[in-house]
């Protein structure tokens, strides 16, 4: 038993011997705050603050050392978060993780942009090269300075890669993976849908808009005509439920913009509010900074916002005379062009009045644990060749994010603009997945426009589906072709991933799967609502959780369930008497609405499936996001022919969704009366390490807590998706502004600004656009 005993102490001792070292370990990778470095690369000292929320302020002589600051400050709080931005882009993940990471590195392969980068690095002009050299030389300072590597590589027993000047080009080109559809998936569902469904049927489920639609310029369009018996008649058919976990089609979701003119504001200045939604984690996509250096004119230049750790421009912000900021704009920016096979060599293909070569390449992926995996990538001149047609034929990707117009530097150039003109010139020649931008001056003007390259189609085609043989893009739309929205008559504008404008205008922007216009109808309704506007006034339109687009389900559950004999169904309407119009975590009624109207939305779809089923046995639908206004007018309009004839009439059908409704809560244990918004819309915002390693949960990830909130609402919230930062400032008055981040600035869990503001985030306080007094301070001196 004595030596038992001391077994047992000894394993104690160990164990608390083991957490010390790893504790030691931990908080050897924190960053310097304070003192001062030598560092090889200055020209001049360089003062890096931090406030209490970690917001870096760099004072520096010049851009060039704000950027090698900046690469500084990035690696030594987020090395680990660049490092997968660029392995993402280049398909380099495995080679970190293992296995897991196999299938997102063979979709990024096929785009090689690793081999693609040098070339547009080539393109940049000198000091925006400049600038990405001096940040990359920051970064490898940084992380060489911290005593021990960043924790997340001793978790993986791996050291970390250096940063190189491509990789200032790789983590932007990781956000097309974000952003856009880099398979173009939905471009092949919808050439399928086409050929399989009656020409009436393909028109009503996709719809390019209906009734909810704000554009900015342009009406609302009409909503689609019901197909007629000749194109589709479901009366002889019956239609079994569908399973209770196949989700209804995806329905867009994105980011808000909006800005005010300054003759609605208070100060004369133009106010512009962005949120720019995304999936959420620890710690968050972005990295709070300011940067001020002498303008050349005995003044100084300042610019804050939000910065991409991995580059060394401001992504976001104001600069005291524009404020910027984005939306994914969901145009249509890659293209399939069928090919023609030479008939003896598939290896060539007719381009012109020519046959070119098929290149077949091998990109080999390395795999951490494993052998390494080869991937046969087959290119043209256009693009790779990743699909074929539903008649067989080869399709080649073309995309924006294949060409060096694609990703470059250009976005630095709003960090000078002065006005709405310099601004909206900067934007026709920069790279970056097409976005909207809105722009504010401290003049009072607002601007709107497609920031980033946008492709010139051949005369005729239909870009929503694969283009005829040798139809391949001529080149990219000049300035002037380029939409935009120069001083609005009303002085408001606001976009939300949704159409923005009509006619030749939407033409060059395609649809990329837009979303439906319900939440920019509800941000620009809110504009309109007041006479002049404010900073708080702005916050409480981005806030606005009010569940407008759902009211018209409520009412039609309501009535549908008043009086019925059915328990279940009884239990359900009770429910749903809390019901008080808005996305409250504590509600049920808005829970029960939702999962109703989504529940007729995949039994709707369920109607159309069989033709497209005999093709494909495993189908699964598109993002239909225009869908709501076929399933509206079906159940206005209740069409006989499409009723299947197991239901006695639409009401029947309607039941047999709110019994979905019931049965999916009973499969989890839970009765309507029970359940609420807030159980289903808790936060999992996470670390990437904690899902591999479950036990550091708690020290990783944030707190999960009750969120109000939902999809087609300003306040876009969900369990891993929001806004990835919350931005309302004008330029000249940053004093006023208001920036909420998720997630914290560092990425250290052992850091005083991990999750720091997070709360603020949550509740929606106005937490300070500015940077707050300097808690820290630390110098950077050239060494000699």
């Amino acid at each position: 038993m004595r030596w038992i005993r001391r077994g047992f102490v000894g394993l104690i001792a160990l164990s608390l011997l083991a957490v010390a070292v790893a504790w030691l370990l931990l908080r050897a990778s924190l960053p310097q705050l304070d003192g001062e470095v030598a560092l090889v690369g200055l020209s001049a000292p360089v003062r890096v603050e931090r406030d209490a929320l970690g917001t870096v302020t760099i004072r520096a002589e010049n851009r060039r050392d704000v950027a090698f600051a900046l690469g500084y400050a990035h690696a030594q709080e987020r090395y680990f978060e660049m490092d997968l931005l660029r392995r993402r882009a280049a398909g380099e993940l495995a080679a970190l993780f293992g296995t897991v990471a196999l299938e997102a590195d063979r979709e990024a392969r096929v785009h090689r942009f690793r081999q693609r980068v040098p070339a547009y690095l080539a393109a940049i002009s000198a000091e925006h090269r400049g600038w990405m050299q001096a940040y990359t030389d920051g970064a490898n300072a940084g992380l060489v300075a911290l005593s021990v590597r960043p924790f997340p590589y001793l978790l993986l027993r791996q050291p970390p890669r250096p940063w190189t000047v491509e990789d200032c080009l790789l983590a932007p080109l990781a956000m097309y993976f974000t952003l856009q559809d880099s398979g173009n998936r939905r471009e092949l569902k919808l050439e399928r849908m086409r050929a399989a469904l009656a020409p009436e049927v393909y028109a009503f489920l996709t719809a390019a808009g209906g009734e909810w639609d704000a554009p900015l310029l342009g009406d609302p369009l009409p909503d689609p005509a019901i197909p007629p018996v000749g194109a589709m008649d479901l009366r002889g058919t019956s239609i079994e439920a569908p399973p209770l976990d196949s989700p209804s089609t995806s329905e867009g979701i994105g980011s808000n913009n909006f800005a005010v003119a300054g003759r609605l504001t208070p100060h004369g200045g133009a106010i512009l509010a962005n949120d720019m939604h995304l999936g959420l984690r620890v710690p968050g996509t972005w990295f709070r900074a300011q940067w001020r250096y002498p303008n050349g004119a005995g003044g100084e230049h300042v610019v804050t916002g939000a910065t991409l750790p991995g580059t060394p421009i401001m992504v976001v912000g104001s600069n005291g005379h524009i404020a910027w900021g984005f939306t994914n704009s969901y145009g249509d920016w890659a293209d399939f062009v069928e090919i023609d096979l030479h008939p003896q060599d598939p290896q060539q293909y007719r381009e012109g009045e020519v046959m070119a070569p098929i290149r077949s390449i091998d990109e080999i992926i390395e795999v951490a644990g494993g052998p390494a995996q080869s991937l046969q990538v087959r290119e043209t001149l256009h693009g790779p060749v990743i699909a074929r047609s539903s008649t067989g034929k080869p399709l080649v990707l073309q995309w924006v994010a294949h060409h060096a117009q694609g990703a470059n530097a250009g976005l630095a150039g709003l960090e000078s603009a002065r006005s709405l003109e310099e601004a909206l010139a900067v934007s026709r020649n920069t790279g970056i997945p097409a976005q909207n931008l809105l722009v504010a001056g401290a003049d009072g003007r607002i601007a709107w426009t497609v920031i980033g390259a946008l492709p010139r189609r051949p005369e005729g085609v239909d870009s929503r589906f694969p283009l005829p043989s040798a139809q391949f893009w001529r080149g990219w739309l000049p300035a002037q072709e380029v939409p935009a929205v120069i001083d609005p008559p009303d002085g408001r504008l606001w976009t939300a991933n949704a159409r923005n404008v009509s006619g030749e205008m939407q033409v060059r922007i395609g649809d990329g799967g837009y979303t439906l216009g319900a939440r920019g109808r509800q941000i620009r309704d809110g504009l309109r609502a007041r006479a002049r506007l404010a900073e708080a006034d702005l916050l409480a339109i981005a806030l606005d959780d009010r569940a407008l687009f759902l009211e018209r389900w409520h009412r039609l559950l309501a009535q549908l369930l008043r009086a019925t004999p059915d328990a279940e169904l009884r239990e359900l309407a009770d429910a749903i008497v809390d019901w008080n119009g808005r996305a409250e975590a504590d509600t049920r009624g808005y829970r029960l609405v939702r999962d109703f109207r989504q529940r007729v939305h995949r039994r709707f779809l369920q109607l159309f499936e069989a033709p497209l089923r005999v093709v494909d046995p495993e189908w699964s639908w598109p993002a239909l996001p225009q869908l709501e206004g076929a399933v509206w007018a079906t159940l206005q309009q209740r069409p006989a022919h499409l009723l299947p004839q197991n239901f006695q009439d639409w009401d029947d059908w309607l039941r047999a969704a709110a019994r979905d409704v019931v049965a999916n809560l009973a499969r989890r244990g839970r009765r309507p009366i029970d359940a609420n918004w807030g159980e289903l819309n808790t936060s999992a915002i996470r670390h990437p390490l904690s899902g591999a390693l479950p036990g550091l949960g708690w020290l990783l990830d944030m707190p999960a807590q009750a969120l109000d909130g939902d999809q087609y609402m300003p306040r876009v919230q969900g369990p891993r998706f929001g806004a990835s930062e919350r931005m309302v400032v004008s330029p000249g008055h940053e004093d006023a502004g208001i920036f909420h981040m998720p997630g914290g600035q560092s990425g250290h869990p052992l850091s005083p600004f991990y999750g720091a503001g997070h709360q603020d985030w949550v509740q929606g306080r106005a937490s300070p656009f500015l940077p707050g007094p300097p808690q820290h301070a630390l110098t950077l001196r050239p060494a000699r």
